[in-house]
């Protein structure tokens, strides 16, 4: 235990969805679960928690390190970030380590697909800021969520990268763990200070089938673990990116931190090479709106209604992917249907104070979504009686939230003709039960229940649900990436162009 190490930690998180009709300022980080936080409030309010930085502590407490705080931010994935908000996180991040003295060593917990207006590849302009105050001899180690897309620039800063193991992300505090102890051995000799390696193979997979539990992350995975088995290589990160930021860093990489410079390179050759050659497994076929509600009102009627519920998710429309959290096409068709269930949650302020004005048991008119963009459908216009108003606070108890306080603003409970629809004024991802509980509504007693999600939320209702039916509606995060106009990718890529062909050298 060596107790004179001084040991800077931070945070600033974003993904950034370029095709989202959701602004991303400085409010957009200030306004979330935890707000910005600085200094020393970080190290009162993460010890303790199952979070990256919680990890980071965690080790630093066992180290005997001073730990010096910065600023932890992140923000619900929307549109590109503002300049001025990038700017204001990152210099205040470099503000903190330029009056901290001498440092032995940098943790961050950033994203990976995060881009500024003035920054596409906002995590190597952070870490590049980051190396400029602190120099060349102080290792710098970064966790990132595996949704991240990486450049060789960001690579030549940092001394370690680690990345999420699942998906969906339940390790955010075993790989903040997995990072500090890293840099410990760094620190005390234990290896030699590692290099960071990549492999970019040129294919852009939608993130439908990016879970760590099946497709092709598992064999990925897999031979990861082999790699980092033997000698040499520290961690070997699998990132199959994230299609929805438009920039030519976008796209698959494979990051491998090694003491060995000639098994860093062949492993991530070889690693670049697997993910090209198994690519077509990204790719997954979904149902229409209309098909999707009609097997799931088959699934219920066979049962009639008692099962567990037929869970629709609104993949396309995934707040925690850069989607609004609000387009209507799916609601829209469930409630010409007539069909009995759950939605949650929509974002729709405006709906939510008209309930408040109303009062529990008021009827009305009300225009449900639609409102964030007319790109992908207008409201919908239906009458509902309100059931229930909250504050929209509650505590998260599923794998993805545990533990976690979450404020979905005042929220209120909108029952259409048997749909009942959990509008919030805050975005969010329906990825745990407290989404529907908050209102009073038992969601494992429902017949069927809509989350605008992409993968998160099976962690917490994968375990309750009949099936889960993942529908193609209209959404800034839709698998079929035709549907967007991208401006920015490196071309060819696969699947956007046919006849890609790649070997890693």
């Amino acid at each position: 235990m060596n107790d004179s190490k001084r040991i800077a930690i931070g945070m600033i998180s974003h993904e950034t969805n370029t095709f989202s009709p959701v602004a991303t300022d400085l409010e957009s980080f200030a306004g979330q679960r935890h707000g910005i936080v600085e200094a020393g409030q970080i190290i009162a309010d993460f010890t303790g928690t199952k979070t990256g930085i919680g990890g980071f502590l965690e080790v630093g407490a066992e180290q005997g390190w001073q730990m010096i705080g910065t600023v932890v931010a992140s923000a619900t994935p929307s549109a590109n970030v503002a300049a001025s908000a990038h700017t204001a996180l990152r210099d205040k991040l470099t503000g903190y380590l330029n009056g901290a003295g001498t440092l032995d060593g940098v943790l961050l917990h950033l994203h990976g697909a995060m881009l500024a207006e003035n920054a596409p590849d906002a995590e190597g302009d952070i870490c590049r800021a980051v190396r400029a105050v602190i120099g060349a001899d102080v290792p710098l180690v970064v966790e990132l969520d595996l949704h991240g897309n990486i450049t060789p620039e960001f690579c030549e800063v940092v001394d370690g990268v680690i990345v999420y193991d699942t998906n969906p992300h339940i390790d955010a505090y075993e790989r903040g763990l997995e990072a500090a102890n890293l840099l410990a051995a760094i620190l005390s000799g234990d290896i030699k200070r590692p290099r960071v390696y990549i492999s970019k193979p040129p294919m852009l997979p939608p993130t439908i089938n990016m879970r760590t539990a099946e497709g092709p992350m598992v064999k990925l995975l897999e031979r990861r673990r082999e790699w980092e088995s033997g000698p040499g290589i520290q961690n070997v990160a699998v990132f199959p990116g994230f299609p929805y930021a438009d920039f030519d860093g976008a796209g698959t990489s494979i990051i491998v931190t090694a003491t060995d410079p000639e098994l860093g390179a062949r492993c991530a050759r070889e690693m670049g090479q697997l993910a090209w050659d198994m690519r077509d497994e990204f790719l997954k076929p979904l149902l229409s709106v209309p098909d999707a509600v009609d097997e799931a009102l088959v699934l219920i009627g066979e049962d009639d209604a008692h099962g567990p519920p037929v869970v629709l998710a609104d993949v396309a429309d995934n707040p925690g992917g850069g989607g609004s959290g609000e387009t209507p096409e799916l609601i829209r068709e469930l409630v010409q249907r007539g069909a009995q269930g759950a939605v949650a949650c929509l974002w729709d302020p405006e709906s939510v104070e008209q309930a408040f004005a109303l009062g529990v048991g008021g009827e009305a008119e009300f225009r449900l979504g639609g409102k964030a963009s007319d790109l992908y459908g207008e409201p919908v216009v239906a009458r509902g009686v309100v059931r229930c108003l909250s504050d929209g606070i509650f505590v998260g108890h599923g794998p993805v939230v545990r533990g976690l306080t979450v404020r979905c603003g005042r929220t209120a409970l909108i029952d259409v003709n048997g749909l009942k629809i959990v509008a919030t004024t805050v975005r969010h991802a329906a990825n745990d039960q407290g989404y529907f509980s908050v209102v009073g509504i038992q969601p494992q007693r429902e017949p069927l229940l809509v989350i605008k999600s992409r993968g998160h939320f099976r962690a917490d209702f994968e375990p309750i649900a009949r099936t889960i039916i993942e529908v193609d509606a209209p959404g800034a995060a839709n698998p079929n990436l035709s549907r967007y106009n991208y401006e920015r990718v490196s071309r060819p890529i696969w699947p956007l162009d046919e006849d890609v062909s790649w070997e890693a050298e």
